[in-house]
C-alpha cells in the first residue's frame, strides 16, 4: 500500500509539474503577445471581459491571469495584462491624410500608386513616399499622428484596434526619411511603434522623432516629452524626455545623450518684404547644422518649406505672401535633433516695387517742377509715391497713392535740400506690395541769376544774392551759348565778380551752387549780355561831314 500510495503521489506530482510548465509556456507566449488594460471607475472583470474579449468564459481566466481576489471591485489604475489571443481584434482599421504639401504618393498592396490627398484613407500595407520639399500628416485611430518628411519612404505595417478600443496598435515601417510623431498624452490605449532598418522605436503618450541616417544604416531617435523605448540587437534602452540615442545595424542603442537647447530666436525677424528670406539668429552652442520648418499654422500640421543647412543666415526661396510660423533646432555632431525654438512671421514681398530710374539714390532733381520715374511693373494696377525730408518719413510732404503711369511732376516745387522718396506698386490680387528701398536725393539750390551788372570802359562786374553758410560759386563768362570759348572760368564764395570788359559784343554767363559739403548744384540758365561797340574814328567822321558841310 506503501509503494501504491508513492506511486499515486508521484503521479500526481507529475501531472501539477505538467501543467505548472504549461502555465508557465502559456505565461511566457502571453508576455510577448498581450496588452494592458487600465481599470476605470466602474469597471469590473466582466464589463471589461463583455467589451474586449470574444467571451465571457475568459472571466476566470482574466481573474487568474492576473491575481485578482474579488472581480467585482477592482481599483482604478489596476494594469490588467490581456492576452491578444483572448481578444476581439479589429483590422479593418483606417489611418486619414490630414494635410499634404508637394508630391506625395501611396503605394497600395496591389501596386496601384495614388497621388495623396487630404481627407484619403489609408490601410494597412499603404506606402507612403514623399518627394522633394514634400510633406503628409497622418492622424490614426487615436488621434495619434505622424508627418512624413521630404524624401521618406514609410510603410503602414499594421493597424489593429484591441476589443472595443481597448488598444489601438500601429506599427510603422520606416525604410528611409525622417517622421514626427505625436502620441496623446497619457494615452492607455495606445501602442505605437516605428521600425526601422536598424531599431524598433515604441511609445505611449509622447512627442519623439526617428529618422535614418547614412543610407538607413543608423537611427535616430529623439524624445521630446514622455517616454520612448528603443530596441536594436535585443538591447532595449528608455529614452526620457530631453533625450536622443542613435542605434547603427546590428548594435545596440548607444547610451542616451542631453538634445540641444531651443536656438535663440530673439533677434530673428518677425516680418520680411523680399525673397529670398534672409532668416537670422544666434548661433547654438553644440549645433553642427540647423533644420528650419516652416508651416501655416502654430502646431506645424501643415508645413511649407523645410531644410536643413550648417550656413548661417538661413536663406529659404519662394513662397506665397501670408502669416507664417518659423521653427528651427540645431542638429549635434552624431545627427540627433534638439528642442524646436518657434516664432511667427509675416511676409509681404508681393507685387514687387518697380525700379526706379529718377532721382537715384544720392541723385538730385531739378531744382524746380521735379520729376520722378520708374519702369512699369507688370503685375501693378497703379503705385503709391512717397516722399519725405526724414528717413523715417515721419516728415511727409509729398503723398499719392493712386499713381496710374510711371511717372509724376510735382506741381508744387520742393525747396531745395535733402530728401527722401519711396514706392510700392498695388495689384488687384495681392493688393500692396513693400515699400522700395529709401532713396535719398535732393533738390540742389539753383544757379544764382545775376541781379545786377556794372559795365565801363575796362571792367564788367556781375552781382547776385548772397550765399547761405558754407555755400560759394562757380562762374563762367564766355563768347558762346554752348560756353565752349570761355572768356572767365572762376569760384567764389562772394556775391559778385568782375572781369576784364572784352568789348563790345554778345556774349553769355552762367553760375551754379556749391554746397557746403562739396555737392555741386546744377547750372543755372545762360544769361545774355549785349555790350555796346565803340564807334571807329572814320565812322564817327562821316556821321559829322553833313555838320561841316552845313558850316
Amino acid at each position: 500500500m506503501n509503494s501504491i500510495c508513492i506511486g499515486s503521489h508521484l503521479g500526481k506530482c507529475h501531472y501539477t509539474c505538467l501543467a505548472i510548465l504549461l502555465l508557465l509556456c502559456n505565461t511566457s507566449v502571453f508576455a510577448t503577445e498581450e496588452w494592458s488594460y487600465i481599470i476605470k471607475p466602474g469597471d469590473n472583470l466582466w464589463n471589461v471581459t463583455e467589451r474586449h474579449l470574444t467571451g465571457m468564459h475568459y472571466v476566470s481566466r482574466l481573474q487568474q491571469l492576473n491575481n485578482i481576489r474579488n472581480p467585482y471591485v477592482i481599483l482604478p489604475g489596476t494594469r490588467l495584462r490581456i492576452p491578444t489571443a483572448w481578444t476581439n481584434i479589429s483590422e479593418n482599421v483606417y489611418a486619414q491624410v490630414i494635410n499634404v504639401h508637394g508630391t506625395v504618393n501611396v503605394m497600395r498592396s496591389d501596386q496601384i500608386m495614388l497621388p495623396a490627398t487630404p481627407g484619403m484613407q489609408l490601410m494597412a500595407g499603404d506606402r507612403i513616399q514623399s518627394g522633394n520639399d514634400s510633406f503628409v500628416t497622418v492622424e490614426f485611430a487615436d488621434q495619434s499622428r505622424m508627418r512624413v518628411q521630404d524624401n521618406s519612404t514609410a510603410q503602414l505595417d499594421e493597424m489593429r484596434i484591441f476589443g472595443d478600443y481597448g488598444l489601438v496598435d500601429t506599427l510603422i515601417h520606416l525604410e528611409e526619411g525622417r517622421t514626427e510623431n505625436s502620441v496623446p498624452e497619457e494615452s492607455t490605449t495606445t501602442r505605437f511603434r516605428i521600425q526601422t532598418p536598424s531599431a524598433i522605436s515604441s511609445v505611449r503618450g509622447t512627442d519623439f522623432r526617428v529618422g535614418t541616417l547614412e543610407s538607413q544604416s543608423v537611427t535616430v531617435s529623439e524624445t521630446l516629452k514622455g517616454t520612448v523605448e528603443v530596441s536594436g540587437a535585443a538591447k532595449n534602452i528608455t529614452l526620457t524626455g530631453g533625450f536622443g540615442t542613435i542605434t547603427a545595424t546590428g548594435a545596440p542603442p548607444a547610451p542616451p545623450v542631453k538634445l540641444l537647447h531651443a536656438p535663440d530666436l530673439s533677434g530673428t525677424s518677425h516680418y520680411y518684404e523680399s525673397l529670398p528670406l534672409v532668416i537670422r539668429l544666434t548661433p547654438l552652442e553644440g549645433a553642427w547644422t540647423y533644420r528650419a520648418q516652416i508651416a501655416i499654422d502654430p502646431e506645424f500640421n501643415t508645413l511649407w518649406s523645410e531644410f536643413t543647412t550648417a550656413t548661417l543666415p538661413f536663406r529659404d526661396g519662394n513662397i506665397p505672401d501670408g502669416h507664417y510660423w518659423l521653427r528651427i533646432r540645431g542638429i549635434d555632431a552624431s545627427g540627433i535633433e534638439g528642442f524646436d525654438a518657434a516664432i511667427p512671421f509675416g511676409l509681404n514681398a508681393r507685387p514687387e516695387p518697380p525700379f526706379v530710374t529718377a532721382p537715384l539714390p544720392n541723385g538730385m532733381t531739378a531744382p524746380e517742377n521735379q520729376v520722378f520715374t520708374w519702369t512699369i511693373q507688370s503685375e501693378a494696377s497703379h503705385y503709391a509715391v512717397t516722399i519725405s525730408q526724414d528717413s523715417d518719413f515721419s516728415s511727409v510732404v509729398y503723398f499719392n497713392p493712386e499713381v496710374k503711369g510711371n511717372s509724376i511732376t510735382l506741381s508744387e516745387s520742393l525747396a531745395p535740400g535733402h530728401y527722401f522718396w519711396r514706392i510700392f506698386s498695388v495689384s488687384a490680387d495681392e493688393g500692396a506690395g513693400p515699400f522700395s528701398d529709401t532713396i535719398p536725393f535732393r533738390v540742389p539750390y539753383p544757379g544764382p541769376l545775376v541781379e545786377n551788372t556794372e559795365i565801363d570802359n575796362h571792367a564788367l562786374t556781375f552781382a547776385w544774392r548772397a550765399p547761405a553758410e558754407g555755400q560759394s560759386f562757380h562762374f563762367q563768362f564766355a563768347r558762346d551759348a554752348a560756353f565752349t570759348n570761355i572768356i572767365s572760368d572762376e569760384m567764389t564764395s562772394a556775391s559778385r565778380v568782375t572781369v576784364e570788359n572784352p568789348g563790345g559784343g554778345t556774349y553769355y554767363l552762367r553760375t551754379k551752387t556749391i554746397e557746403s559739403d562739396g555737392f555741386q548744384g546744377p547750372w543755372g540758365s545762360p544769361q545774355v549780355i549785349e555790350i555796346p561797340r565803340d564807334i571807329p574814328y572814320w565812322l564817327l567822321f562821316l556821321m559829322l561831314l553833313p555838320l561841316l558841310v552845313l558850316i
